[in-house]
């Protein structure tokens, strides 16, 4: 499944590619301001997280013991009963794909005339998504759904990652830079008949992710629901606040 969701990816690329009309666009123009505020909301969230990680400490075998399913959401149980190695890898492989769409947008003129202010763009974004998906797993410290799964390894139980289910990280950060590439290709193309295509596309990957993630027992349906909601959240909003003073 996840092979044949890259190749339609891959494929959807390089239609796009060919149908990029040349418009000359320069949609963004960020104030100073705007970059601070943006720059100082990533480095503060990430910088607190990091903070607050060093107290957080791993389940312990009585932890783990009195975890009841029956208190777990009946939406989330789906999660609790799987465990496949196979989807996590093929979710890693997903998330890295996902780190190079934004460059999708090279393939053509106006994205290498835009480089430098999408490149902004994608980096504070990042940094934002990041440190607020960190930050959220330090506080909330959700075991995560293998904790219930009897054929989970102990081992794997008692890491400290095995607390850091909400919200799923691979969800929010693969959302965040497909549709931010979604996005950046809409403001630079707002007259493309491959506009559909795109979002579709952006849309396709983090619901692979998704899925993958609770058929690993790595994340409940309610991690990768909020996950992909910041994600795209993020996406949108960043790009949108670099408008501001461009003329379109």
């Amino acid at each position: 499944m996840y092979r044949i969701i890259t190749q339609l990816l891959l494929v959807l690329a390089l239609l796009v590619g060919q149908v990029l009309p040349g418009q000359g666009l320069q949609p963004y123009n960020p104030s100073n301001t705007t970059n601070a505020v943006l720059l100082g909301l990533g480095g503060t969230l990430t910088t607190t997280s990091i903070m607050l990680d060093r107290r957080v400490t791993g389940l312990t075998e009585e932890d783990i013991s009195i975890l009841e399913i029956n208190k777990i959401p009946g939406i989330d149980r789906y999660s609790t009963r799987n465990l496949s190695l196979l989807a996590d890898e093929a979710t890693d492989k997903l998330l890295l794909a996902s780190f190079a769409s934004p460059f999708f947008l090279l393939m053509d003129r106006p994205g290498r005339e835009n480089f430098d202010e999408m490149a902004l763009i994608v980096f504070e974004g990042a940094m934002i998504n990041s440190g607020l998906i960190n930050l959220t797993k330090v506080l909330v410290r959700r075991p995560r759904p293998y904790n219930y799964n009897l054929d989970a390894p102990l081992d794997t139980k008692l890491k400290k990652s095995s607390r850091y289910s909400f919200f799923s990280g691979h969800s929010a950060t693969t959302a965040y830079f497909s549709i931010t590439t979604a996005k950046l290709y809409n403001d630079l193309y707002p007259q493309s008949k491959a506009k559909p295509y795109v979002w579709l596309g952006a849309a396709l990957l983090p619901a692979a992710v998704s899925y993958g993630r609770m058929r690993a027992g790595r994340h409940f349906f309610t991690d990768v629901l909020v996950g992909s909601a910041v994600g795209t959240i993020i996406a949108i909003a960043v790009p949108s606040l670099h408008r501001g003073g461009a003329e379109n």
